[in-house]
């Protein structure tokens, strides 16, 4: 057998393969999976300071946080009925039973939202009520004090006046124009209450209800459907603010007056 020489020998150059790519492709998560990602997302609007803090200084404020959430529930309650509608009517016209129960859970996953909005407002609620237990002595003493001047300033004004020229102050009904107007206080039935300003009556106005009128909200008592006048004013936002609480304890809007400061 023959030798090859050193230099005939052609080394050949082993072809260096590129490495496979490998692609992972990411796994769309069933709709069970999701559903059950976003029940961990509980509503968490603000830390239990946070509302307390707001209810004990600005109670108002905390009301219409409260009316809010509840609009809130009634729309999601309103989308319930919806979905559910539609998904009946795929199983009836197209069979789509998977589409259909798709529909469903979602509909059972917005019915905890709205249960869960529910113990928020319930808990807010009792955390206002609390609040006004405490702040009770003073500000009923502060009512008795200023509904008493408010009654002896009436009496002094009609002994000082002739017959000819005393003249009750100006009351005007809760859903009519405040525009420019301010409130020297409000009567309810047979309240009577001097107030400061605006944020005043909306404080005293929750004080009367919450403890006058607490049975009100859950009965069956049907009142008056009274429009607003709507014209957009500072004081018309303070008292739409007193109708969403009227309504709420479902009080008739011509039963409420407040008393205008003279000019």
């Amino acid at each position: 057998m023959g030798f090859l020489k050193r230099n005939e020998i052609k080394e050949k150059e082993v072809p260096i393969m590129p490495e496979p790519k490998v692609e992972v492709k990411e796994i769309e998560p069933s709709f069970s999976q999701k559903k059950s990602l976003s029940q961990r997302r509980n509503l968490s609007l603000f830390e239990g300071d946070t509302v307390k803090y707001l209810i004990e200084n600005f109670p108002t404020m905390s009301i219409g946080i409260q009316n809010g959430l509840n609009n809130l529930a009634d729309i999601l309650e309103d989308t319930i009925n919806y979905i559910e509608d539609r998904s009946s009517e795929i199983i009836k016209k197209n069979r789509e039973f998977t589409t259909s129960q798709e529909h469903r859970d979602t509909a059972i996953a917005i019915y905890d939202v709205v249960q869960n909005i529910n113990n928020y407002v319930s808990w807010m609620q009792d955390e206002y009520e609390s609040n006004m237990r405490k702040e009770a002595p003073t500000k009923d003493s502060k009512v008795a004090t200023l509904t008493n001047e408010l009654k002896e300033e009436s009496v002094n004004t009609a002994k000082e006046a002739s017959p000819s020229q005393a003249t009750t102050e100006e009351q005007i009904e809760i859903y009519k124009d405040f525009s420019l107007k301010d409130p020297k206080g409000f009567t309810l039935h047979n309240h009577n209450v001097l107030v400061e300003d605006w944020d005043d009556l909306l404080v005293k106005t929750a004080a009367i209800l919450t403890k006058q009128y607490r049975s009100n909200k859950n009965s069956n008592k049907i009142v008056k459907n009274i429009q607003p006048l709507e014209k957009k004013s500072t004081q018309n936002s303070f008292r739409d603010t007193v109708i969403e609480m009227l309504t709420e304890y479902k009080i008739n809007l011509d039963e409420f007056k407040i008393i205008i400061k003279n000019k």
